[in-house]
């Protein structure tokens, strides 16, 4: 038991969240004390793939005369955004970074081909 402020708190170990010391269930997590085992009371989150990292993904792969890659890069870094804001309700943060990968791979190409037809 820990005290916080005027009242007495216990911490949930299901959840580790902390909760009144007077409460049977978790109402975060919905653990019940008295019987060590879940109610169900908490609904599950509903992920779904966050439609920029996979734009981002596709163009990185298909790079379009390297405009492709520029907008890789740009729609990996609002996605990665999105889904780090998003609290778990998104997903797509590898397709995302795959993206930012393969456009920077993409822009690295377009600066040396830059290079090499300036200087041939």
């Amino acid at each position: 038991m820990t005290t916080e402020g005027e009242g007495t708190y216990k911490v949930c170990p299901a959840c580790a969240e902390h909760i009144q010391s007077e409460a049977l269930v978790c109402r975060f997590c919905g653990y019940d004390f008295l019987s060590n085992t879940f109610r169900g009371t908490a609904a599950p989150i509903q992920t779904r793939t966050n439609g920029l990292a996979i734009a981002s993904m596709v163009l990185g792969i298909v790079w379009i005369y390297w405009i492709g890659s520029i907008l890789a890069v740009i729609f990996g870094h609002i996605s990665l955004t999105q889904i780090k804001n998003s609290n778990g309700t998104q997903s797509g943060r590898g397709m995302a970074i795959a993206g930012l990968v393969l456009g920077y791979i993409g822009i690295g190409f377009l600066l040396l081909f830059g290079i090499v037809f300036l200087f041939a």
